[in-house]
């Protein structure tokens, strides 16, 4: 029988040492899940992305810059329509301040709610991939 532990935490560095699968939520919704390999090298969710980019990395030499995430989160008494992350979303859409995303499928465990892989969205430079089935 295995063991199972719940982390709620914004420490990547110990959900990189303690996880095997990741669930990312925010403002309360999950956005993506999957492994931990699907989550740290192939983010689909412009959130997972920026979290990813605001942690030093300790194996590069480069002087990289940290991103910050702008805004403030949602007001959760009164959250907004559409996706919790559009209004701090440096990629958000009209659509994304109105409709919920669905859940978009990477994999067998990999998701994400995000309208970038609505196959109707125009293909963006984006520094993340994208891409995927309903």
């Amino acid at each position: 029988m295995g063991t199972a532990v719940i982390l709620i935490t914004h420490d990547l560095g110990v959900v990189a040492d303690l996880a095997n699968r990741i669930f990312v939520m925010y403002a309360g919704k999950l956005v993506e899940k999957g492994t931990f390999e699907e989550i740290f090298y192939s983010p689909k969710h412009p959130y997972t992305w920026a979290l990813l980019k605001a942690v030093p990395r300790l194996d590069n030499d480069e002087k990289e810059q940290l991103v910050s995430i702008h805004g403030t989160p949602p007001d959760l008494i009164a959250p907004p329509k559409g996706c919790g992350f559009a209004q701090r979303c440096q990629y958000c859409m009209k659509i994304c301040t109105t409709k919920e995303p669905p859940i978009f499928k990477f994999g067998d465990e990999h998701t994400a709610a995000c309208w970038l892989h609505h196959p109707m969205t125009p293909k963006l430079d984006l520094p993340f991939e994208v891409g995927g089935a309903l």
